[in-house]
C-alpha cells in the first residue's frame, strides 16, 4: 500500500505557470533590450560586414517613419516660409503707407508755408492803404496808433527789435533715458516735448519779453502749442528740430531773467539729466512777422459811440 503525502502535487494536475516580475514593465524591458531601431541595427552590421536579415515588415516600417519625418519637416518648411512672407509683406506695405504719409505731410506744410507767405504780403498791403487813409487828418493819424498799439498787443503788427534767442534741441542719438516723475508716460526723456516749449515761452513772457515767436511763428494770447503724435504743432503747424525761440525785448534783463528763473533752471536739469541741449544767445537786432488776424467772435458797441 502506497502512502501519498499531503503536500505532494497530484499526479495528473498541470503545473501552475509563474509569472514574471517584471510582467507588467514590459515596455521598459524592450527599451532597455532592444535599444536600437531595426534599420539602425541593419546599418550598423552592413558597416562591419556582420549583416543579419531584418524581417521586411520591421525595414517597411523604418522606411515609413523616415518617410513621416521627411514630411513633417517639409510641412513644417513651408509653414514657417508663408509666415516669413506675410511679415515681409506687412512691414513693406506698412512701410510704403508711412511714406506716402510723410510725403503728403511735407507738401501739405509746403502749401500752407505758401499760403502764409501770400497772407503776410496781402497784410502789408492792406496796412499801407489803411494808414495811408488814416494818415490825411488828425483823427486818423490818432487812430492809426491806436491800431498800432492793438495791433502790438495782440501780436498780429511785426515788430523788431533787440532780444534774446533760445535755442532748444533733443538729445543726441545714444543718451541713456531715465523715467522722469514730471513727465510720466510721455515721449522719450530725451526728447523735447509740447510742454517743455511751452514751459520756455512762459519763462521769457514772464522775464519781460515784448513779443515771442517759435521757429518763426509769432505768438499770441490764442496760440495753442500741443503735440500730435511724435511732432510738436504751433496753431496745428508742425515743428521740426530744432526749436528756436525769438524773444524781443531788453537783452540782458531777458537773458537774466530767464536762465534764473524756473524755466531756466529746468532746461538746465533736463540738460544734465536726459542730454536735452539748450542755447540762450543775445541779438542785437530781432524781426518778427505778425500773426494772422484773429477770428472776431463777439463784438459790442463802445460805450457812448451810439447806436
Amino acid at each position: 500500500m502506497s502512502t501519498v503525502r499531503p503536500d505532494a502535487p497530484a499526479p495528473d494536475s498541470a503545473p501552475t505557470p509563474t509569472r514574471r516580475v517584471d510582467a507588467s514593465m514590459s515596455l521598459l524591458v524592450d527599451m532597455m533590450t532592444n535599444t536600437l531601431d531595426e534599420a539602425y541595427a541593419e546599418r550598423a552590421a552592413r558597416r562591419t560586414g556582420e549583416a543579419e536579415p531584418v524581417p521586411e515588415s520591421a525595414s517597411a516600417s523604418g522606411r515609413s517613419r523616415t518617410l513621416a519625418g521627411f514630411a513633417v519637416l517639409v510641412a513644417l518648411g513651408l509653414l514657417t516660409g508663408t509666415a516669413i512672407a506675410q511679415v515681409r509683406q506687412r512691414q513693406e506695405v506698412g512701410t510704403g503707407l508711412r511714406a506716402d504719409l510723410a510725403a503728403q505731410a511735407r507738401d501739405r506744410t509746403a502749401q500752407t508755408d505758401a499760403l502764409a507767405g501770400q497772407t503776410d504780403l496781402l497784410r502789408a498791403e492792406v496796412t499801407a492803404i489803411r494808414e495811408a487813409a488814416l494818415s490825411a487828418d488828425a483823427a486818423g493819424r490818432a487812430l492809426t496808433a491806436q491800431l498800432t498799439a492793438l495791433g502790438l498787443a495782440s501780436g498780429t503788427t511785426p515788430v523788431r527789435g533787440p532780444g534774446i534767442v533760445v535755442t532748444v534741441q533733443d538729445a543726441p542719438a545714444g543718451t541713456s533715458k531715465q523715467t522722469d516723475p514730471l513727465r510720466p508716460g510721455t515721449a522719450p526723456e530725451g526728447r523735447v516735448q509740447d510742454r517743455d516749449l511751452q514751459d520756455v515761452v512762459n519763462g521769457l513772457w514772464t522775464a519781460g519779453a515784448e513779443a515771442v515767436a517759435v521757429n518763426g511763428q509769432r505768438l499770441t494770447a490764442l496760440t495753442a502749442i500741443r503735440s500730435a503724435g511724435d511732432a510738436i504743432l504751433v496753431d496745428l503747424r508742425p515743428l521740426t528740430p530744432p526749436y528756436v525761440v525769438a524773444a524781443v525785448g531788453d537783452p540782458e534783463k531777458l537773458e537774466l531773467a530767464f536762465i534764473d528763473g524756473p524755466s531756466g533752471r529746468r532746461l538746465q536739469t533736463f540738460s544734465s539729466l536726459y542730454g536735452i541741449t539748450f542755447e540762450v544767445r543775445r541779438e542785437k537786432e530781432l524781426s518778427l512777422a505778425g500773426a494772422a488776424a484773429p477770428d472776431l467772435r463777439a463784438a459790442s458797441p463802445a460805450p457812448g459811440g451810439g447806436s
